[in-house]
């Protein structure tokens, strides 16, 4: 953990050094930045499933890990009302009671990610130039906005993934680029371009092995964002994507009454967001030709679609139920025809060369039915999600939340506690949860087998 948080210190001297000011310095950083201290203890259960890798199971029937974290970020002047910096730094660690199984093992288990570094010049009243390491505009829904066009891929480990005290996404990657956005109290514009700095060839690896640049720089984007605010009760956005490939999307949020707001985005893409399993490179395994990939993505046009009601209470509980439909998601008999091919892998062969081959393609698949997720895709057509967020009057969150696949009727579920210790200090918060993948062997969220976790821990802000 020393080395880790030695490695997170060294950039911050950098940019000491690059503001020539006292911006990132003294008194200036006591008050602008943030370091929280993160610590959590987790477990996790699998039922058995037929995946195995040389003859061993792959991953461990039961697990338990400590994680460890700090995270540093600060947002400050350079140049008075010109220029601004805010970055995010984390550093992190973890350790596991077990060894974990071959699907499960990470390259390192210590690990520096720069999770924003951001420019912001100020060129007008109205305009502003933001350059740098630059954090995906999120869209309208809990479970999958179409409207997030920019989305990244996962940077965190493979095992095990620390929770933040308000159930927020942690760890998506970042990506470099420059951003270039029309504020006024009428509308917003903006123009975020993001150069291709890396390609994408160890899809075979899950994306928290991966460098930087891959997950958040592996193709040209220029998006085009407008939203408007001139209407009473909705607010409209237009958002066109364009680059390795290209993606129109619309969105409304209607507020009905200020307690009852109906979101609603659709999107429409030129091309397949994500990679699909072959039958015919399949076909080919069965008949010992062994190609390079089992997956491959298409220039075939979809359309997604989410719609969703969110209502808030008097005591300011939040209760939401939202849909999501994607038309390149798999039907019945696309899903059955992966599933089939993963029997096929796993079941004995009487070739100790034929079975390591076999191995390989298993850790293939794998791969890409992660790296999927780890992108905040989904693999099917139809989904409905509900969740809920209840607070005490001493600061507890409560916060349920499911996720069904309404084509096999797997479902993910989980419920998430955190509240405040104001009584020992006003920086630390505690907060606890459980989740659990169910449903039938071979559907998607049971698909690895069926997984109970639950965890418990801290975030201390120092």
């Amino acid at each position: 953990m020393r080395r880790c948080v030695n490695t997170l210190l060294l950039p911050l001297s950098l940019l000491a050094s690059f503001s020539q000011a006292s911006c990132l310095s003294g008194d200036e950083v006591a008050a602008n930045s943030e370091t929280a201290l993160m610590l959590q203890t987790s477990y996790m259960k699998r039922t058995a499933s037929p995946w195995r890798v040389g003859g061993e199971r792959a991953y461990a029937p039961t697990n338990a890990f400590q994680d460890a974290g700090i995270k540093f970020s600060s947002k400050c002047a350079v140049i008075e009302n010109r220029l601004d910096i805010d970055f995010s730094l984390s550093g992190l660690t973890y350790y596991a009671w077990h060894l974990p199984g071959p699907f499960e093992e990470d390259q390192q288990r210590s690990r520096v990610l720069l999770n924003r570094l951001q420019l912001s010049y100020t060129l007008s009243d109205r305009l502003r130039l933001e350059a740098g390491k630059l954090a995906s505009i999120p869209g309208l829904f809990f479970l999958k906005s179409p409207t997030a066009l920019m989305s990244n891929y996962y940077a965190g480990f493979k095992n095990t993934r620390i929770y933040d005290p308000a159930m927020r996404a942690s760890y998506s990657e970042s990506s470099w680029g420059a951003r270039l956005v029309d504020n006024n109290r009428n509308y917003s514009l903006s123009l975020t371009v993001t150069p291709k700095l890396a390609t994408l060839n160890q899809r075979y690896e899950t994306s928290s092995n991966w460098s930087a640049k891959r997950r958040g720089n592996a193709q040209a984007r220029y998006l085009l964002r407008y939203s408007d605010y001139r209407l009473a009760n909705h607010t409209p956005a237009l958002s066109l994507l364009l680059g390795d490939t290209r993606s129109l999307a619309l969105s409304d949020s209607f507020s009905y009454t200020p307690a009852l707001t109906f979101n609603g985005e659709v999107a429409l893409h030129n091309a397949q967001q994500w990679r699909h399993f072959s039958p015919e490179r399949a076909a080919e395994v069965v008949d010992y030709q062994f190609p390079s990939s089992l997956y491959r993505a298409d220039r075939n046009a979809g359309v997604e679609v989410a719609l969703g009601a969110q209502y808030t209470t008097r005591d300011f509980a939040v209760l939401g139920l939202e849909y999501y439909f994607q038309s390149e998601g798999y039907s019945e008999s696309e899903w059955q025809q992966q599933a089939q091919l993963s029997r096929y892998l796993n079941s004995a062969s009487q070739s100790a060369l034929l079975d390591h081959i076999f191995d390989a393609y298993k850790y293939l698949m794998g791969g890409e039915i992660g790296n999927v997720a780890n992108r905040g895709q989904l693999q099917g057509k139809h989904y409905l999600s509900a969740y809920g967020s209840f607070r005490s009057e001493q600061g507890a969150t409560l916060q349920p939340y499911i996720t069904m696949n309404m084509r096999d009727n797997s479902s993910l579920l989980g419920l998430h506690v955190s509240t405040p210790v104001a009584a020992f200090d006003d920086s630390l918060n505690l907060y606890a949860g459980g989740w659990t993948g169910l449903g039938k062997q071979d559907t998607e969220f049971a698909f690895f087998g069926k997984t109970l976790g639950f965890y418990l821990g801290l975030n201390y802000f120092l």
